[in-house]
């Protein structure tokens, strides 16, 4: 409870925000962005409760106008449609009862506040004027929770020409039209408020760069976007049909300029460019997942993630000695994207200066240096000078390291000597030239003799800058000046260009299913996705669940690269995936999952179970939020996909059951609830769909099917109140994939799904030992026994240490390295069993040995059984399947994997099958995660149109890990 005092000072803080976006010429200011920018409550608004003195209404009113229309309006942002129980949250926000004379006062507070600081004002609508009062705060909510979805999809689908972009505000006229045919009246109400709409508009299609919402009002946004699948996918969506139309790429050379990096005494080399224009970038992207392009620079080192790729970087080189005969950067790029297109042309003029000597200026800690390109001049400071192999010896400089078969040497300009060594090769001039200052931005991210437009640049001659030398400073629009510059890469002509967007944070972090966190953690289902488009390695991520203020579990985590994706697997769940911790989630019903990225990313995430609309506090459940006919149904793990009416809720004799609401049309209202019986076996939760399978596939439009998904939703989204119920619940969902399958891939699928399933695994490794023990290639003591895993994992970590590079860079195995890994897998495994008391009688004696033939046999084969041919016969086109097979589906996530297909289906499907991202997205979940499934009958739909898509969906599922 805040004091009359605090209210006051809130209440000042507030109409100074106000006044301060008023002398900026701001019309139609919400009052949520006023909250923001003045940082108004000390804690997050949703952890604060009862926020009044017992005081009445009319007292806070008349004393904090301002203060009261703030909390108001906070309540209005999370607004969630008519159903929304707004005065019973007003209440409990200020701890105050208000009754029905009360309420005109907070509607004249609001008109005050317009009158005098020019705020949002409701439009006129029969919303408005069916809730005059609660009109004011939802006007000033700026984007109330119910239109996130509508508003993504109009930016994703609506007319884009109407949509703002630079020098052009938004057509509201178009965007109405379009809202009212295929939104309704909520988003066309919302599209009123002219200037409060054009500023969210904006923000979202430009991930406000130029700040047009206030940094918390955007963050305000975005979390709750990123909570919403079909919002997240929509937003980038639409943000790549708002940028501009694909840039022409030029042609000419683009050098790169390289970073030398010192980490102990490895030595390491990098290299950047220049970014690709927005629409390019979006056009090689979407090439690049449709053919699974994963790059190697001048073919060797690390395969990149195309995003990574077809960034600036800095991109981590292999090379042992500089390119030779003119090999492009990216050799295989006019395969991908063809001969003679922007985006091969752009890639190809990638290239790099293999000089005889590069030079490089290092940083004040000596750790790294960027490569210069002007002459060297002047007698101060440090440089790094690397020379060819072939080239003469510089005795007499210090010797750093060797990178890329240059010799690394550091010289001291301070030094005579050194000089004299510069000198005599002729690498140090005295002579005064033609020099250029750039803006950092520029001399970090630019080419070089380039500036870009409206960014301060400064020409001066001589060896060194001084008072004599200093000319003009000047700035340039678009275009290119016939300006020479002397240097070490001869004539350069100084351009100038647009500036590129600002940059965004180094990382993302995404939580998959964060609105429903607190079953994923439950059901050990728990992936999060750690994007980035610079290739950091050994990123700390930490992870603490608390309850009630208290730490239940704690786990720290190290990435090895970015981008990375953290499965259900991941060690980093593991504390939280225990009986005893998921327990205490079940009994308190909330908590507070808390995620840290390095220095750069902190993710608090609010877990509590659903309430979604059925309340189950009593004997029978009740329907919250709507006014519609229902029925009490169940339906037994027997026959799960038959929810009947049934007169009460009760415990099931043997095995369990899913009570729940069936409404007048046909849906199940979320969630049902689990009950188990005391004791069951496996017998009590196999689930019969007899006639039903494939019984009415595909008629009206898909809905047979679809309600069989239907069921399989509700049964994965139940309400479990023991562990025995969640256990049941998986099962029971898991038999649901049998006549889906049916219905959508065919039985053939299924049959040959059946057959490749007894020794198929999503791991080559896993499979490589498979095959190792069944070729003899290794033998295990007492095969019969459980120990037998203990092997088989420290084989597959001791293989992926010693051959890091197969199967994703080499086809075949690395001489040696599986027997080697076979020794220390042995070695390790006995000595834990023997330190348990197990397998005492064999000996830690032995050495694996097999021909390197036999290795690129057994390897062959698990490359083979890790990608199923007989599944993959089975979908068309033929070469679009093959791609599918040859992807690496390792790292990968629900949501970069929906990216990967939809761009797939855009190349390889027929035009009436092409999916989005967002419907890629659903029919993926669908399979891996039916209860983050938002609409189980449209993911049906979708992928009903084309079954070669709905086995391609379905491949790539059981690839990634089902």
């Amino acid at each position: 409870m805040l004091t009359l005092g605090e209210i006051d000072a809130l209440e000042r803080q507030l109409k100074a925000a106000l006044v301060a976006r008023n002398k900026r010429g701001d019309t139609g200011v919400t009052i949520v962005e006023a909250i923001d920018e003045a940082e108004l409550w000390p804690a997050p608004f949703d952890s604060l409760a009862s926020l009044a003195p017992k005081v009445s209404i009319e007292h806070l009113v008349s004393r904090a106008p301002g203060f009261v229309c703030a909390v108001a309006s906070e309540v209005g942002s999370r607004f969630e449609g008519v159903g929304t129980i707004f005065w019973a949250n007003f209440e409990q926000s200020l701890g105050l009862a208000i009754s029905q004379l009360q309420r005109h006062a907070i509607g004249n507070a609001f008109e005050t506040l317009a009158n005098k600081y020019n705020t949002a004002r409701p439009s006129e609508s029969a919303f408005s004027e069916h809730f005059s009062i609660i009109a004011w705060p939802i006007a000033n909510a700026l984007l109330p929770v119910d239109l996130v979805g509508p508003v993504t999809r109009l930016l994703a689908r609506g007319p884009v020409r109407a949509l703002p972009a630079r020098g052009r505000a938004p057509d509201f006229e178009s965007l109405r039209a379009w809202a009212n045919a295929a939104e309704g009246a909520r988003l066309v109400d919302w599209l009123r408020f002219e200037e409060p709409t054009s500023r969210v508009l904006t923000a979202l299609l430009t991930e406000n760069r130029d700040q047009t919402l206030p940094e918390a009002s955007y963050r305000r946004i975005h979390t709750v976007i990123q909570s919403q699948p079909e919002a997240f996918f929509a937003t980038r969506s639409a943000r790549a049909r708002a940028r501009n139309a694909k840039s022409p790429s030029g042609i000419d050379q683009t050098p790169g300029r390289l970073v030398v990096s010192l980490d102990g005494p490895s030595t390491r080399l990098f290299v950047t460019w220049p970014a690709l224009p927005p629409g390019l970038f979006d056009e090689a992207r979407s090439t690049a997942r449709a053919n699974a392009w994963r790059p190697r620079l001048w073919g060797v080192g690390a395969l990149l993630h195309p995003d990574t790729a077809l960034s600036g970087g800095p991109l981590p080189l292999a090379l042992s000695a500089p390119p030779v005969n003119n090999i492009a950067a990216y050799p295989d790029a006019e395969t991908i994207f063809g001969s003679g297109s922007d985006v091969a042309l752009t890639l190809a003029a990638r290239t790099v200066e293999w000089s005889s000597y590069l030079v490089f200026e290092p940083n004040k800690e000596r750790t790294q240096a960027e490569q210069r390109f002007e002459p060297l001049t002047g007698n101060e400071g440090l440089i790094w000078l690397a020379t060819a192999d072939d080239s003469a010896n510089l005795i007499g400089l210090r010797r750093l390291g060797s990178i890329c078969g240059y010799q690394l040497l550091e010289a001291n300009l301070d030094n005579s000597a050194d000089r004299a060594i510069l000198a005599q090769h002729q690498l140090l001039s005295d002579q005064r030239r033609l020099l250029l200052s750039r803006h950092p931005s520029d001399a970090i991210a630019a080419p070089q003799a380039t500036v870009c437009a409206s960014r301060p640049f400064l020409l001066f001659a001589g060896p060194q800058l001084d008072k004599d030398a200093v000319g003009e400073v000047r700035t340039q629009a678009s275009g290119s000046h016939a300006v020479t510059l002397a240097g070490v890469a001869g004539n350069l002509m100084l351009r100038t260009e647009a500036a590129p967007p600002a940059p965004t944070a180094p990382m993302e972090l995404l939580l998959f299913e964060r609105d429903a966190a607190f079953e994923a953690l439950v059901e050990r289902r728990l992936q999060a996705r750690v994007e980035s488009r610079l290739p950091l390695v050994d990123v700390p991520c930490h992870l603490a669940l608390e309850i009630d203020g208290v730490l239940i579990a704690y786990r720290s985590h190290r990435l090895p690269s970015l981008p990375a994706t953290l499965p259900s697997s991941c060690d980093l769940f593991a504390p939280l995936y225990d009986d005893t911790v998921r327990t205490k989630l079940l009994v308190s019903g909330h908590g507070v999952l808390k995620f840290t990225i390095g220095r750069s990313i902190s993710m608090h995430v609010p877990l509590q179970r659903l309430a979604a609309s059925v309340e189950w506090n009593g004997e029978r459940p009740e329907l919250v939020g709507a006014e519609m006919e229902t029925v009490l149904a169940a339906a037994s793990a027997r026959l799960p996909h038959r929810f009947s009416a049934v007169a009460i809720v009760a415990s099931p004799a043997r095995g369990a059951t899913a009570f729940g609401l069936l409404l007048s049309d046909g849906r199940i209202a979320d969630p049902v609830q689990i009950l188990t019986s005391p004791s069951f076996n496996l017998g009590d939760l196999s689930a019969s769909f007899g006639e039903d399978v494939g019984s009415r596939r595909l008629l009206d439009g898909g809905s047979g099917i679809a309600e069989i998904a239907q069921a399989r939703v509700a049964w994965a989204r139940g309400r479990c109140t023991s562990l025995s119920a969640v256990a049941a619940k998986k099962r029971v969902v898991r038999q649901f994939d049998e006549p889906l399958l049916v219905g959508l891939c065919g039985r053939p699928w299924l049959q040959a799904e059946k057959e490749t399933e007894v020794d198929a695994t999503t791991d080559p490794l896993a499979a490589l030992w498979r095959v190792a023990l069944e070729q003899k290639l290794v033998e295990v003591p007492y095969p019969e026994r459980r120990e037998t895993e203990i092997f088989a994992n420290s084989f597959v970590e001791f293989a992926r240490r010693h051959d890091s590079g197969w199967p994703e860079l080499n086809a075949e195995p690395a001489e040696g390295a599986m027997d080697d890994a076979l020794n220390d897998a042995f070695s390790e495994s006995l000595q834990v069993l023997h330190e348990r008391g197990e397998l005492l009688d064999v000996e830690n004696d032995f050495d694996f040995g097999s021909p390197q033939e036999d290795w690129i046999a057994a390897a062959k084969e698990a490359i083979k059984r890790v990608q199923r041919p007989r599944l993959v016969a089975l979908i068309a086109p033929r070469d679009g399947a093959h791609v599918l097979s040859c992807k690496s589906y390792r790292g990968l996530a629900i949501p970069e994997l929906a990216e990967d297909i939809a761009a797939w289906t855009q190349t390889w499907a027929l035009s009436r099958a092409r999916l989005s991202a967002e419907d890629a997205g659903r029919a993926l979940q669908l399979w891996l995660s039916p209860a983050a499934c938002d609409d189980a009958k449209a993911a049906v739909r979708i992928i009903a149109r084309d079954p070669f898509v709905a086995r391609a969906i379905r491949y790539a599922a059981l690839r990634l890990g089902v």
